[in-house]
């Protein structure tokens, strides 16, 4: 079925039953209603546990909250629907995932989900109890799929605002709820454990969590203490089979074999590779959380939360080098695009690539609550939050000497690739080709306070309460990194086998290790044996790479036959230049004061004899950064020959040999939003209500965009002294000048709550955006020993306007009014279409001229699928809670220039089955089994612009099964 098809299809299946379900449900509502009232018997059988209690629970927060939002919550511990917090969250409407770890990365897949986006963008805030939380790694955002689900009571998404919620976020506010002791009368203790097993690695691995809390009242008031450790340990396999970008290439007259004519543009992939890749994953957490009420009046909490991730992974690829030269075989389909072809005396590579990653964060909060009389109430918040990444990477490769002749067929289903000849097998015929790294080591802190007070009006028919506050914050990044440090070893296939040291060398030191630091590697059950590779190589081992690059180098330095040769990266990162590729740091200090006035109101019959309450609010928040600015000089090589005219060049010469710039002196940056906000609800019967938004919104720069460095370049021609007549100077640059991106958001929905776990929702948005951050150019002169040149720089900057538009429709409920074990069943099902005009994405790195061209290309915006939707089948009933869930987003473009590739690549249509079910040993214990991906979807990927897009990757992922154990006391 064409996509085209299979969205229409969904479309029309969703709205059909959602009019169904809407001309069903009175009469269902009074079928629930006649069967309470009518059957004792069947009140009792209805138990609100379980997914209907966690149904309930999200249902009331939606309906009764002052702003639009959805909401997943667990009501026993760990039992969040999903493993992680990100894969809960795409339950939601409008929340998509992204998976992968980083969008310019394509080729390897997450696990777990990756980054979050609501409708379709990922201006997305983070916050875990109504307070900030960050990840180093990512800047401003949570890295969600980092947050272990045990320690959750729930996560609620905001679509729209109010003005006594912090600002940060365009797309939605995501707020993590952890538990406090005054949440339950009565003590806690429970557990939870699984065993999670994958079908592809073949492993499994233990988790669990322990939460306790008791409250006691004493003579000095009322305490209450909790505390909740969770420990999860994750694994996963990833087969997969990439391509490059497809070039054109003009057909030459013996390079046709009847699919293609002389003369002819083709398109033909840069190279072919094959990889697999063991992932795992430790996530330990702790929170815990304090409670005093000395009396009615005064309410105290602290709470603290500690996370840490560890993620290690082996990844094993094999590839091609350059395929773009047709011969006779190639054969290519009816766009012209390579399908099939030999390669004789084909390259062949290997590298093993270790990653180990540390990500920490912990948050300490104190909050009072203190109510003097009915009418005043007052609140305040001190919180400190610290983040921390360590990451590292280490790659080395190899190159077979004796090469094969290889054939590629990208047809059906997945690519195959055969080999004949060569000795693939025979150590002695590889050679120890190249070796690269990266490290960061990046840390963010943040110091929080605000003051709350809030006023009820008593005996008034309107106005019900007004509130105040001021929020200030005081955030410092530093950012700390290399580059990818790439170099040869002893040979590459360019310099003709000179000087090789081959695998079963010693080397130059004659260092017994280097021998020992290959062995030989089988892709087994490789795409489960759906596809043929070329299976066996010798390769790099783990433990070469994976105890620093310090030990790499001291084994691999012994390759270092000619001169050359890798050496490793110092994390003396203060050495590095900051912009010239080579990695920097980057110290950044943000500070912000908030104030803000909120009045709440409402009557109970003014609007046409009904019900309607709302709020109005202003928001004003000023932002300060400040960094310390560097630029960086020409460099210039060589000299004017005599005779020639070389003034220019001397002027040169002169400016770069003028002293430095003033490279030192602090950049300050500092800007004031305005934010209102009305929220208003109209009660339109007892059980349907609408609500109408309007609010401003803003996100703040990313922290790489703010990075404060110039580089300025003089370019000569090729004779070395005469300036470059288009472009003579130019530069590059971050801009820490940077204003947030804008939003000015019109929210609708209509809800109906025709059972305490039925709903039929609608809500339709529409954002206007402005201020767009992208790589552009503009002129700026700079003097240095008295000469002065206009150089043209291109950094980050605000620019362009676009629109985003969108509806979402949700239905829920359980089928009570069936007759006996029917009762039991449920429907969960939510349908998400969002589009957009105008706008623009963002370059990731501006040093790289590819990723800035190819941002500013006619394309749609990074991450945003038109339609998503989720349909799950529930069941509760004589103590079996279960669920089938299946989860679908459209195609969407992940990222306008992947890494190496240098293109477009686009997620194609994604569709995965989840289920759990779970029984009730006795009132306290229950067992269950947990599945992800059932039916093996394979996420595929697409290289190429809008009009021609080639397949570009295929990916397998391991099917997990958890058994699980919950027990609470």
């Amino acid at each position: 079925m064409s996509r085209q098809n299979h969205v229409r299809r969904v479309a029309l299946l969703c709205g059909a039953s959602l009019v169904a379900v809407a001309a069903m449900a009175p009469t269902i509502s009074m079928a629930q209603e006649a069967a309470q009232s009518d059957d004792a018997a069947t009140v009792d059988e209805v138990v609100v546990t379980g997914i209907r209690a966690q149904l309930r629970s999200a249902q009331a927060i939606k309906k009764n909250s002052e702003v639009i939002v959805d909401s997943v919550t667990a009501v026993d511990i760990g039992a969040l629907p999903d493993r992680s917090v990100s894969e809960a969250l795409q339950r939601i409407p409008g929340v998509t995932l992204q998976r992968t770890n980083s969008a310019r990365d394509p080729a390897r897949l997450a696990a777990e989900g990756g980054g979050v986006f609501v409708r379709g963008l990922s201006g997305v805030r983070s916050e875990t109890n109504g307070r900030d939380i960050f990840s180093a790694s990512s800047g401003r955002g949570l890295s969600f799929e980092d947050v272990s689900a045990d320690l959750m009571a729930g996560v609620d998404v905001y679509k729209n605002v109010a003005a006594n919620m912090i600002e940060g976020g365009i797309a939605g506010t995501i707020n993590l709820r952890t538990r406090v002791p005054f949440d339950n009368s009565e003590p806690l203790l429970a557990i939870n454990a699984d065993y999670n097993y994958g079908d592809l690695s073949e492993k499994g691995y233990w988790s669990g969590s322990i939460i306790g809390s008791d409250r006691w009242d004493t003579k000095i008031g009322e305490f209450g203490l909790l505390a909740n450790v969770s420990i999860s340990n994750v694994g996963n396999r990833t087969d997969s089979i990439s391509t490059d970008r497809y070039d054109p290439v003009v057909l030459t007259e013996d390079s046709t074999d009847g699919t293609g004519q002389a003369g002819q543009t083709v398109y033909i992939p840069k190279y072919m590779g094959w990889r697999t890749i063991d992932w795992e994953q430790k996530r330990t957490a702790v929170a815990l959380a304090a409670q005093w009420r000395p009396n009615d009046r005064w309410l105290f909490t602290m709470q603290a939360l500690g996370s840490q991730s560890e993620s290690y992974n082996v990844e094993y690829a094999m590839g091609t080098d350059s395929i773009l030269t047709p011969n006779s075989s190639y054969s290519y389909n009816d766009q012209g695009v390579f399908v099939s072809g030999d390669i004789p005396d084909a390259y062949y590579s290997t590298n093993t690539r270790v990653g180990d990653d540390t990500k920490k964060t912990g948050d300490v909060s104190l909050n009072f609550k203190y109510t003097p009389n009915s009418a005043w109430s007052f609140s305040g918040d001190l919180q400190y939050v610290k983040s921390t990444a360590e990451i590292y990477s280490m790659t080395a490769y190899t190159q077979l000497e004796d090469r094969p002749d290889m054939r590629i067929v990208i047809d059906g289903d997945l690519p195959t690739i055969t080999t004949t000849g060569g000795s693939t097998e025979d150590k002695s015929s590889y050679w120890w080709a190249a070796a690269m790294d990266h490290i960061e080591d990046n840390e963010a802190d943040e110091v929080a306070g605000r003051l709350d007070g809030r006023y009820d009006f008593e005996n008034n028919d309107f106005f019900q309460s007004v509130e105040f506050g001021v929020r200030m914050t005081d955030k410092n990044y530093t950012n700390r990194q290399t580059g990818y440090n790439w170099n040869l070893l002893s040979n590459q296939y360019w310099l003709n086998n000179t000087n090789a040291v081959y695998l079963d060398d010693s080397g130059s030191l004659g260092d017994s290790r280097l021998q020992e630091s290959s062995f030989l590697y089988t892709f087994e059950n490789f795409f489960r044996g759906d596809t043929s590779v070329p299976g066996v190589a010798w390769f790099p081992t783990a433990a070469l790479l994976n105890q620093g690059t310090a030990h790499a180098y001291d084994i691999l330095k012994g390759t270092e036959t000619a001169g050359w040769g890798w050496t490793p990266l110092s994390d003396d990162y203060d050495s590095y230049t900051l912009g010239s590729g080579s990695g920097g740091v980057t110290n950044l200090e943000e500070k912000t004061e908030a104030a803000y006035v909120y009045t709440r109101f409402g009557n109970d019959t003014a609007f046409f004899g009904r019900g309607f309450d709302g709020n109005l609010g202003l928001r004003v928040v000023k932002t300060k950064t400040e960094t310390n600015q560097i630029i960086t000089l020409p460099s210039i090589s060589g000299s004017c020959p005599t005779g020639a005219d070389c003034t220019d060049f001397n002027q040169a010469v002169q400016f770069v040999s003028g002293g430095a710039l003033d490279a030192g002196a602090d950049v300050s940056k500092e800007y004031t939003n305005v934010l209102p906000s009305l929220n208003l609800r109209a009660f339109l019967t007892d059980s349907l209500q609408a609500r109408v938004a309007v609010s401003r919104a803003i996100v703040r720069p990313e922290m790489y965009q703010l990075q404060p460095f110039t580089n300025l370049s003089i370019n000569f021609q090729s004779d070395g002294y005469t300036l470059n007549e288009t472009t003579p100077f130019t530069g590059t640059g971050g801009n820490p000048n940077l204003e947030p991106l804008k939003a000015t958001n019109y929210d609708f929905s209509l809800e109906w709550y025709f059972a305490p776990t039925g709903s039929l929702t609608f809500a339709a948005f529409h954002k206007d955006l402005k201020d767009y951050i992208f790589s552009g150019s503009s002129t700026e002169t700079y003097t240095n020993g008295g000469v002065t040149y206009d150089f043209l720089i291109t950094r980050y900057t605000n620019g362009d306007e676009g629109k985003i538009d969108g509806f979402e429709l949700a239905y829920s409920q359980f089928y009570d009014f069936l007759p006996g074990p029917l009762s039991g069943l449920g429907i969960q099902a939510n349908f998400t279409y969002v589009d957009s005009s105008g706008g623009r994405n963002t370059s990731q790195d501006i040093l790289s001229s590819d990723q800035n061209s190819a941002s500013a290309a006619e394309l749609p915006l990074e991450g945003l699928s038109k339609t998503s939707y989720n349909a799950a089948v529930l069941y509760e009933k004589y103590g079996i809670s279960a669920r089938l869930a299946y989860n679908w987003r459209e195609e969407y473009l992940m990222t306008t220039s992947a890494a190496n590739v240098n293109a477009p690549v686009w997620a194609s249509d994604y569709g995965q089955l989840d289920g759990s079910i779970f029984y009730n040993l006795t009132e306290d214990v229950k067992i269950g089994i947990q599945s992800t991906n059932i039916l093996n979807e394979r996420t595929v990927l697409k290289v190429g612009n809008a009009e021609r897009k080639a397949t570009y990757n295929w990916v397998d992922t391991d099917r997990r099964i958890a058994v699980v154990l919950r027990a609470a006391f």
